[in-house]
């Protein structure tokens, strides 16, 4: 069998706080007397200084290392300040000014009112125009690329003038 598993240092933690409850339990006036006051942060302190001494020694070795790398940033982080100032202020400002959900880049209707906005350019056109008029002027328009819409659109137009044809009414849109 292999070695137990280690405990979460919540976990041990907890069993250390109710080992020290267990401990100072019962003892009279525990606020007031400074005896008491004394023999409970002894009692404190040797349960949380209990276990295993090569543990504690390396987690206070890590606590010293993240207290040194951290150190070793935020000097690195003010040397540059120092060398480079306000020509990184002016990039890092250039480059957050995007918000969240809001693109910067704009369309080929960018300039048209936004009262219509979430419609495609056919979607436009076929309120102001017929169907076969609008198909004219959007393949006539070298920068027209067709979408999803206008394709649903040309097929509905087409089976409209079918019934047309038969003399059968669709369901109006």
């Amino acid at each position: 069998m292999g070695p137990k598993p280690k405990e979460s240092k919540k976990a041990d933690q907890k069993k250390k706080n109710k080992i020290i409850e267990d401990k100072t339990f019962g003892l009279k006036n525990k606020n007031k007397s400074k005896k008491v006051q004394a023999h409970i942060q002894s009692v404190t302190k040797n349960v949380l200084n209990s276990g295993d001494p090569k543990e504690r020694k390396k987690q206070d070795a890590m606590k010293m290392q993240k207290a040194a790398a951290k150190a070793r940033k935020k000097a690195m982080e003010e040397e540059r300040n120092a060398l480079f100032g306000e020509a990184l202020m002016a990039v890092q400002k250039k480059t957050s000014v995007q918000t969240k959900g809001i693109s910067s880049s704009k369309g080929r209707d960018a300039d048209e009112p936004k009262e219509k906005s979430g419609q495609s350019r056919a979607m436009k056109m076929m309120f102001q125009m017929d169907a076969k008029e609008m198909e004219e002027a959007l393949l006539s328009d070298p920068n027209y690329v067709r979408t999803i819409e206008d394709e649903v659109e040309l097929q509905r137009q087409k089976k409209l003038a079918e019934l047309k044809e038969k003399g059968i009414k669709g369901t109006p849109v």
